[in-house]
């Protein structure tokens, strides 16, 4: 008889999310004069929507919002240790801040985006 140990899906949803955020890390800390403007946005997004994706965990509308939070917060404090590492010193698509204001929008964006997502495949 064989026995399965059953990872919890969120275990991995998080080693996604710190490797999106390692990988923009480092992205950042080489090319400090570029702006990674889609990474925020993607970071954020992730946890809902692959909490919504799992077929063996489908989460409530509860999980998928904090889960949003968690993802926007982790962002956040990414984006304050790189702006404090110097390393968004790359433009802006935006008319107003730099790329740490830039950051926080598209963070803001993709938490909010991701939760949508996720919240519209919940049955």
């Amino acid at each position: 008889m064989q026995t399965t140990v059953r990872r919890p899906p969120l275990v991995g949803h998080f080693v996604t999310l710190a490797a999106l955020e390692v990988l923009w890390i480092t992205l950042a800390l080489v090319r400090t004069e570029t702006t990674f403007h889609l990474a925020p946005l993607t970071v954020t997004g992730v946890l809902p929507v692959l909490a919504a994706l799992d077929p063996e965990d489908p989460p409530s509308r509860r999980p998928v919002v904090v889960r949003a939070m968690v993802g926007a917060v982790v962002t956040v404090g990414v984006i304050a240790m790189l702006a404090a590492a110097g390393a968004m010193a790359g433009p802006s698509l935006l008319p107003f801040g730099g790329a740490a204001t830039e950051s926080l929008v598209f963070a803001v964006i993709g938490a909010t985006g991701g939760a949508v997502i996720a919240l519209l495949t919940l049955r």
